[in-house]
């Protein structure tokens, strides 16, 4: 898979900005994603299988782009930042749920920062919400970046 419309390069210096500012520490693997491309489309559609929570059957799903980190605040729909931000406000993800890429129907891939599920990806449902937290329904896909990553096939 090759990244298109990547953002800007980042620097290790711009990532540990970012860090500092939301006072997070990346994943190695997430963090080497981000130098190399920070964000981008995939080229083509490339999707992902995982079991949705509360489901036997394997389901898959797209990544329609991953989240940029921007040097400035935007209002982009690519703005990690801006979009953490944002879910966090509306109440509709815990503090430790980072969202790195959306799919074509507004469901979001997650990477976990917190220590007890540290670098897990999950897909957060976006028409499914507990009932108890009001957070999204997530469902995991892998216990790291990369392996998320290797788990892209193109779809044909």
């Amino acid at each position: 898979m090759e990244i298109i419309n990547a953002g800007v390069k980042l620097s290790e210096e711009l990532i540990c900005d970012f860090e500092k500012q939301l006072g997070i520490e990346l994943p190695h693997d997430y963090r080497e994603f981000m130098k190399k491309n920070n964000g981008g489309e995939p080229d083509g559609n490339w999707s992902f299988d995982f079991f949705e929570f509360g489901s036997s059957e394997q389901t898959s799903s797209v990544v329609r782009y991953f989240e940029r980190i921007y040097l400035e605040e935007t209002m982009e729909d690519d703005d990690l930042k801006a979009g953490y931000a944002a879910l966090l406000e509306s109440g509709q993800i815990p503090i430790n749920y980072l969202p790195i890429a959306d799919d074509p129907f507004g469901n979001i891939i997650f990477l976990c920062i917190d220590t007890k599920n540290y670098g897990k990806v999950y897909f957060g449902n976006s028409e499914l919400e507990d009932p108890d937290t009001g957070f999204l329904v997530t469902s995991l896909i892998s216990d790291t970046f990369s392996e998320f990553l290797d788990k892209l096939r193109p779809l044909n």
